[in-house]
């Protein structure tokens, strides 16, 4: 994979992140959870993927958000910070995922600021401008 490829992918992560962020800072009872929910964990999947990718370490879109972040803090310890803990999906292989969504607003504000500071630690770790 290219750079121009890799900041690619990474911009599309950022923007289905963009659209979750969007999505529930809407007044609390438009918010769709179910949107919001699917752009976070895409958004995720797709910074740990990118991110492994450019180290060269093998996974795949099957992978649980779980076991993306084991591989991810194998690479680099900087991603043990990140508190995917509250994250009810974290262990769902991708396919799992189809269709689980969490309910409260609540849950997928965890989300967010899960998948910001791991927004945060990639484009660091790669050298894309934050």
């Amino acid at each position: 994979m290219n750079n121009l490829q890799l900041q690619n992918a990474i911009h599309q992560a950022e923007q289905e992140l963009a659209l979750a962020q969007k999505e529930i800072n809407r007044p609390h009872e438009d918010v769709v959870t179910l949107s919001a929910c699917q752009n976070l964990r895409s958004s995720m999947r797709h910074l740990m993927i990118q991110y492994l990718l450019s180290k060269g370490v093998q996974s795949n879109e099957l992978m649980s958000l779980e076991q993306l972040m084991d591989l991810c803090i194998i690479s680099n310890e900087s991603f043990g910070s990140i508190p995917i803990s509250a994250l009810k999906c974290k262990g769902l292989h991708g396919e799992q995922c189809d269709g689980k969504y969490c309910l409260a607003v609540e849950n997928v504000g965890c989300c967010i600021d899960a998948a910001t500071d791991l927004k945060n630690i990639v484009l660091e770790e790669l050298n894309i401008g934050v």
